[in-house]
């Protein structure tokens, strides 16, 4: 018997290369075939996409952090979904700790137009808040390549095709730099898009996580990297929550340096906190997400970024009160580079990828 995140991967496949035209004659070199384009509202930090259920209007979070697409229980009474039990013991782990789940089936799943049958969603007892229904978790953004473009409001589903090694940031012109970084290689029991980066020179196992609306370290990873929240300068930020029933106090402090791939800030501030992260020891946020353009390429287990400008964390007391954005106007979710705390200094020269772009599937 196929696993729920099998079942919905292949069903999505076959929904994607049915719906979607078939390109024209394969070109020379490598093609990035762009399968679905979802787009995306910014409410404050937290990315929205409007699908539907059963026919009826829904609206999701976006959260590459959550390793499987989950409905409130809310949601699921509103659609009048089925709730099965899952077997004893069987719980979901995040930010405020741990919480049982159930399973529902979503019969007809749309978005962008187009619809899916018989998809699983696991049931949290949790309010999302803001009139959203669920979770878009990683059995749908890894069935292929994926682009997270927040700041310009889209996640585009990508397949590459006779690509191997190439550079996949594509959008990055000639003297542009771009930045790349090695990911782990996923496995059931953690499907996220995990990789390493350095904070103070100590190495770290981030977690890209666009359904937390702010990047924070762990204390026992602030720690390592020399700093706790009685060093000096580091000041209280209030306290965060995820999946679980259960706060943390965060604090935001300085560090000397934060390096991921080929890009490094020195003299920076970054959030820190008493949060249970499991398997991480931080989480790079929405306010990651917007401050980069990021291609996350699952067939060659890499990810590529750019830098589109402005302060890199969100280092609000209150990120919750970051004013609305939408995808018609990106330079509202951009702050100003002078805001910008420290220097973003890319380490590899400009490289600009030989890519092109196909709308549609290949066989």
């Amino acid at each position: 018997m196929l696993s729920p995140g099998r079942h919905i991967r292949r069903v999505l496949l076959c929904w994607i290369a049915l719906a979607l035209s078939p390109t024209n004659a394969a070109t020379a070199g490598c093609q990035l075939v762009k399968l679905l384009e979802m787009p995306v509202t910014m409410e404050g930090l937290r990315p929205t996409v409007r699908g539907s259920i059963n026919g009826g209007d829904a609206l999701f979070l976006a959260d590459s952090g959550a390793f499987f697409s989950s409905l409130t229980s809310a949601a699921a009474a509103q659609y009048k979904l089925h709730v099965e039990s899952l077997p004893p013991g069987f719980y979901v782990e995040g930010v405020g700790g741990a919480a049982s789940a159930g399973l529902a089936r979503v019969h007809a799943l749309g978005f962008a137009g187009l619809s899916v049958a018989n998809i699983p969603f696991l049931v949290l007892d949790n309010d999302i808040g803001s009139g959203v229904a669920g979770l878009l978790g990683q059995n749908v953004f890894r069935i292929s390549d994926v682009e997270y473009d927040l700041a310009n409001g889209a996640i585009r589903l990508m397949r590459p095709h006779d690509c191997g090694k190439s550079v996949l940031a594509y959008w990055a012109s000639a003297g542009q730099a771009y930045s790349v970084m090695n990911i782990e290689s996923p496995s059931e029991r953690d499907p996220r898009t995990n990789g390493t980066a350095f904070v103070n020179g100590q190495r770290v196992r981030v977690t890209f996580d666009t359904g937390a609306a702010t990047s924070v370290l762990t204390l026992a990873a602030a720690k390592r990297a020399g700093v706790t929240p009685g060093s000096a300068g580091t000041m209280p930020a209030g306290h965060e929550s995820g999946i679980g029933r259960h706060s943390g106090q965060t604090w935001v402090a300085p560090f000397a340096s934060f390096k991921i791939g080929d890009e490094e800030i020195r003299h920076t501030r970054l959030r820190i906190g008493e949060l249970n992260l499991p398997g991480a020891d931080m989480l790079l946020g929405a306010d990651f997400f917007l401050s980069h353009r990021i291609f996350v390429a699952n067939s060659q287990g890499k990810l590529y970024f750019t830098y589109n400008g402005g302060p890199v964390f969100n280092l609000s007391a209150n990120p919750g009160a970051t004013r609305t954005a939408s995808p018609a106007s990106p330079a509202a979710v951009r702050p100003s580079p002078a805001k910008q705390r420290g220097g973003l200094m890319p380490a590899a020269p400009p490289r600009a990828p030989l890519v092109s772009i196909v709308h549609g599937s290949t066989a």
